[in-house]
């Protein structure tokens, strides 16, 4: 199963975990996984080139991390904002139709 987790902290997202593996399909036709693959690494590749941020990130087999820099101007800041609450719905929706396969979870750091 995947475990998405997107962390937000006043009220803005600061950052998505995703760990674990679908198995919703054979190796290569595993759609569940390729949908989150997709947009995990779109919205990192996002942040970066169109919010001109560059997220720190950590990868491993079946595991991935972003994080956007606490301290960026306000205009990346909103861009980065619209990105990951895009990426956010479309995990709503992944949950929604797969959620035998994957389960979403939002954490809220508070001030």
């Amino acid at each position: 199963m995947i475990e998405v987790v997107i962390r937000s902290r006043k009220n803005k997202i600061v950052s998505y975990e995703i760990s674990g593996h679908a198995e919703s399909g054979e190796y290569g036709h595993d759609i569940v996984c390729s949908a989150v693959s997709v947009l995990s690494i779109t919205t990192a590749n996002n942040i970066y080139e169109m919010a001109l941020m560059k997220p720190i990130t950590k990868t491993e087999d079946g595991y991935l991390y972003v994080e956007i820099p606490f301290h960026s101007p306000d205009k990346q800041q909103e861009m980065a904002q619209t990105l990951l609450k895009a990426f956010s719905n479309a995990m709503k929706a992944v949950e929604k139709n797969y959620g035998q396969y994957i389960t979403l979870k939002f954490e809220n750091g508070g001030q």
